[in-house]
């Protein structure tokens, strides 16, 4: 392809990512900012026992389609730190771990216990101690399996161990240690030369204070990993990531796009489509990005860039060398790039190097990206300017994918809501006035939703539980002016018996799910005439949507209660289907019979809706099943419970379905024996 051409075809390749895969520089850095701030603030109270960091490409902000929510679980309780360093007083009450140099390749230590603390929480890393000479050292193997253990019991979900993580298939845990020391062996990085000036000092700085993670896997190329614990650079690398330029940003989202459309031939090919990883492909793109100059990465050269970085990989497999970014001496292609699988993998790429941007056509993974761009009318559509209104009304709909993943974990105390009343309060732009607004009072809604728990409630008197319930009504009244979050306010109103308030408020969120975000949209600029920053807050309440998700120990519906029997479980249900369940039995409360075969009707008609149905969560079948059977037709209750079982859909390990068939089958036998006396 001439230059001129690739130029061209680059711009339309950066304008068909904006549009199609990763949103424009502006929606990226709102998601950016987004995990930013929600990581900040889901570990703002430091009593509370762990520390959360997302991690992965989701917790960059660069997740694809189907990509696993990964997350760090960080004891604080225990702190790590080398032999020679002096403890400080503000530590003496934790457990000290030192960093000891471990008999196998760089990027690896041993973690001797320094100190016993004072927590009575300890007994998972206690039970992980093992002694070696005259020296105590924790065993990184045992302690992954203590972790995935205590999993097992609390969440009753299969867990395996892939690596240093505790994954089950709503996505990876790794438990591990903070470390507020910068490794020796990674000296090298801090002080290297750099031409281009990549990373900038002040980053480099940030980053070195931030210090490392040591997480519990053993170098796989050793005799014996027991004792081995490898040091992660998440949040470095988080940090990295957040710094790329947005031509930099489609690069590494290509490199994943890549990697994820050549998986089946990896897999055919050589046996295991794991040779390559998305880790590498961010090392490429770290060593790429510090040894070329920031004029080089345009939206002109995209493919280019890419192509940059691709070459990179082959040249690395042809040496069979990939250097770890911060520490390199450590090879990541130790382990299985080599020998027979190195040449295979060799060919593939350079078969693919052969084929230049057509490279982009291969694989069904996803829908290749250079079938799309090859399309004239795909090209004349790239070429055409966006509306105003379709701008702000994606920027908008990126807030609100903020705003309804804001509470990593939903962990929440009067800390949390303090901490972000402080940055609403001293934020300079409009989102993060948004942001931190919203997040102060989903911690609110959350809180009142524990206060008015019925169980928190058994032993007040009848005052004190007016007034608790008052309260809890009051503290979920600033969200529910949030779209969908009205019906949390809805639930407490049908559990109070205020059946009428419910049923209105039921319907109302029923209307608002209903329309296409674009309609309602468009009735919101034609309304206001304009499209001002001012005016966002307003529009997000009537467009804002999101899942209801109800836990053991906060207020939910009794219905619910063979879902949530255990402590930590949690019961994700989408707004729509939830708001037809509750007109229903608002309806089926006051008499309503034309209503509540309305709302059944309509339940049954989303069943097998793209968005709503049953094939996206399996709670929505067992919604329905519960409206049969609370009108006595037990045989078309059993019928959706079955549909309920069958489906392997989010949190399926936790649905009782074939318990609620049991339960119906009893309650059908003990009709008929009624009916026979």
């Amino acid at each position: 392809m001439e230059p001129k051409h690739s130029e061209e075809m680059s711009l339309l390749l950066s304008t068909y990512m904006d549009r199609f895969v990763m949103g424009t520089r502006e929606q990226l850095n709102m998601k950016i900012r987004s995990q930013v701030l929600g990581e900040q603030l889901e570990n703002s109270d430091t009593d509370l026992h762990n520390a959360i960091i997302l991690c992965g490409s989701k917790g960059e902000g660069m997740a694809l389609p189907c990509s696993d929510g990964d997350y760090m679980i960080i004891n604080r309780t225990v702190k790590v730190m080398y032999p020679d360093e002096r403890i400080p007083p503000n530590m003496a009450h934790k457990t000290i771990l030192f960093m000891r140099e471990a008999d196998c390749n760089p990027g690896y230590v041993n973690l001797e216990l320094g100190k016993a603390g004072q927590s009575q929480e300890e007994e998972r890393l206690y039970n992980s101690l093992v002694r070696k000479d005259s020296l105590i050292f924790v065993s990184s193997d045992i302690y992954r399996e203590q972790q995935m253990d205590l999993l097992r019991t609390n969440l009753g979900v299969n867990f395996e161990i892939t690596g240093p993580s505790v994954a089950s298939t709503e996505g990876d845990s790794v438990f591990g240690f903070e470390c507020k020391s910068w490794p020796k062996e990674d000296r090298e990085w801090v002080t290297r030369s750099r031409l281009y000036g990549w990373p900038r000092q002040t980053l480099i700085n940030k980053i070195v204070q931030s210090g490392c993670h040591l997480v519990p896997v053993g170098d796989k190329c050793s005799d014996d990993t027991s004792l081995q614990w490898r040091i992660s650079f998440v949040t470095a690398e988080k940090s990295l990531v957040y710094s790329f330029s947005h031509v930099q940003h489609k690069v590494y989202v290509l490199l994943k796009y890549f990697l994820r459309q050549i998986k089946d031939a990896l897999k055919e090919n050589i046996g295991d489509d794991d040779i390559l990883c998305s880790y590498f492909m961010k090392t490429i793109l770290f060593h790429a990005i510090e040894n070329s100059s920031n004029m080089f990465w345009q939206d002109k050269n995209l493919f280019c860039c890419f192509w940059f970085c691709f070459n990179i990989l082959i040249t690395w497999v042809k040496a069979g060398f990939c250097p770890n970014y911060f520490i390199p001496t450590n090879n990541l292609f130790k382990r299985k790039v080599h020998g027979q699988h190195q040449q295979i993998l060799l060919n593939i790429l350079k078969h693919l190097s052969q084929m230049k941007w057509m490279c982009l056509s291969v694989g069904d993974y996803y829908e290749p990206i250079w079938k799309s761009l090859s399309d004239p009318s795909v090209q004349t559509d790239l070429q055409c300017t966006i509306p105003p209104w379709k701008i702000v009304l994606e920027e908008d709909l990126q807030i609100t994918d903020g705003l309804m993943k804001n509470l990593l974990t939903e962990r929440v105390t009067f800390k949390t809501i303090t901490a972000a009343m402080h940055l609403l309060s001293t934020s300079q732009t409009n989102f993060d006035d948004i942001y931190t607004y919203h997040y102060a009072m989903k911690c609110l809604q959350i809180l009142a939703t524990e206060q008015v728990f019925p169980d928190n409630m058994a032993a007040i008197n009848n005052k004190k539980r007016y007034f608790r319930l008052k309260k809890g009504e009051l503290w979920m009244i600033p969200t529910a002016v949030f779209g969908t979050e009205l019906l949390h306010l809805a639930t407490f109103h049908f559990l109070t018996g205020a059946l009428r308030k419910s049923l209105k408020m039921s319907k109302q969120v029923v209307a608002l799910c209903k329309t296409d975000h674009s309609d309602r949209y468009l009735r919101e600029v034609h309304r206001h005439k304009c499209l001002r920053i001012a005016q966002r807050f307003e529009r997000l309440q009537k467009i804002f949507t999101q899942s209801l998700i109800f836990h053991h120990e906060r207020m939910h519906l009794p219905h619910f209660s063979q879902e949530l029997c255990r402590k930590y479980r949690q019961l994700v249900i989408p707004p729509l289907p939830y708001a037809l369940f509750l007109t229903f039995l608002c309806c089926h409360g006051i008499g309503d019979t034309e209503g509540s075969a309305k709302a059944l009707q309509n339940l049954k008609d989303i069943q097998y809706d793209d968005v709503n149905g049953g094939q996206k969560q399996w709670i929505v079948h067992t919604l329905l099943g519960i409206c049969f059977q609370t009108i006595g037709d037990y045989h078309r209750a059993v019928q959706a419970y079955w549909e309920s079982a069958r489906s392997k859909t989010l949190q399926y390990e936790w649905n009782p379905a074939i318990e609620r068939i049991a339960v119906v089958y009893l309650c059908m036998y003990a009709s008929q024996r009624s009916n026979k006396v």
